[in-house]
């Protein structure tokens, strides 16, 4: 259990920003502490570390609807924001880090709110079996970052029509579209606000850990330096805009969009898009597989480039 909460809201809707100040208060963590943040962003597509944007993403008809798309550091898959979405980040040394005790604060500000939710799997946090929060996450050697949605009255419409969900993922789930899998807890309980989520939480966190320690300010300097890295076209999109997908395939781990160039039998250059949460898996297997032979790599360890060696492999 933390022994200490510091609190940080942010008053602004650029999810640049937004997320900028998150990468600041990475750095704050200290042992036995919580770092709590909570946002909203205006109309926005946030998408994981490694997505293909052009993949997941109708970029045109947000953009031409006047939204933005931004990429966050955490992996996982594309998620749409409004200001009907409540945004949370818990930020921890990583020997502090508990994905339980965090999630045990959203579900008890969901239960002080009157609704049963359940947990599925290490993302999603379900009402009657239909998702109102989705979790992702990273570790680093000096912190963790566990960081979620709550919908409340998110535009829904506007979420399946910017959102290019891949079919393959709901195989065998019967699932039909973002429309059916998702709920806003307004439409549940009309008299929920955003507010009334953001208390349900301080109180939890008032409950578990008595006083919160309110962080006032931030530098400025440094969320500026990296509100310019988030918002830079090359690090939202990549290097080159439009890279096309020379191999797909979905794995248990998930999705695998592979772009690569082969010479002599050997990976030349590759990059992996994908919703998968294992960041640091994906970044190990393109580290890899650039420059390996495509036949007799087969014994890596590293399970994300087996299955990416594989597909390549298999014409």
């Amino acid at each position: 259990m933390y022994g200490k909460v510091f609190y940080f809201e942010s008053n602004s809707f650029n999810p640049y920003r937004n997320l900028a100040i998150e990468k600041v208060l990475t750095a704050m963590a200290e042992e036995g502490a919580l770092i709590v943040y909570l946002w909203q962003n205006d109309d926005v597509v946030v998408i994981g570390k490694h997505q293909n944007v052009f993949l997941d993403v109708n970029v045109k008809k947000l953009y031409d609807d006047g939204g933005k798309v931004a990429r966050r550091y955490t992996g996982g898959g594309a998620v749409y924001h409004d200001k009907g979405n409540l945004n949370f980040s818990f930020i921890t040394v990583r020997r502090d880090y508990d994905f339980n005790e965090n999630n045990e604060i959203i579900v008890t500000a969901m239960n002080k709110l009157g609704f049963n939710v359940s947990v599925s799997g290490r993302n999603d946090l379900l009402i009657d079996w239909k998702k109102f929060s989705g979790n992702a996450y990273l570790k680093t050697n000096d912190f963790a970052l566990h960081h979620g949605t709550v919908l409340i009255s998110a535009d829904v419409k506007k979420m399946s029509e910017y959102l290019n969900v891949n079919k393959d993922k709901f195989v065998g789930k019967g699932v039909a579209s973002v429309k059916s899998r998702v709920v806003n807890l307004k439409k549940l309980d009309e008299k929920i606000t955003v507010d009334g989520v953001k208390e349900a939480i301080l109180s939890v966190l008032r409950e578990k850990y008595g006083e919160i320690n309110k962080i006032s300010a931030l530098d400025e300097s440094k969320i500026y330096e990296e509100e310019r890295k988030l918002s830079d076209e090359k690090f939202i999109f990549g290097d080159s805009v439009r890279l096309k997908s020379k191999k797909y395939k979905r794995f248990p781990w998930g999705y695998a969009d592979v772009d690569f160039t082969v010479s002599g039998g050997k990976i030349e250059e590759i990059k992996i898009y994908t919703d998968s949460i294992e960041t640091l898996l994906i970044e190990e297997a393109e580290r890899l597989l650039k420059g390996a032979p495509i036949i007799g790599s087969e014994n890596v360890e590293n399970t994300v480039a087996r299955d990416i060696l594989s597909l390549i492999a298999d014409e």
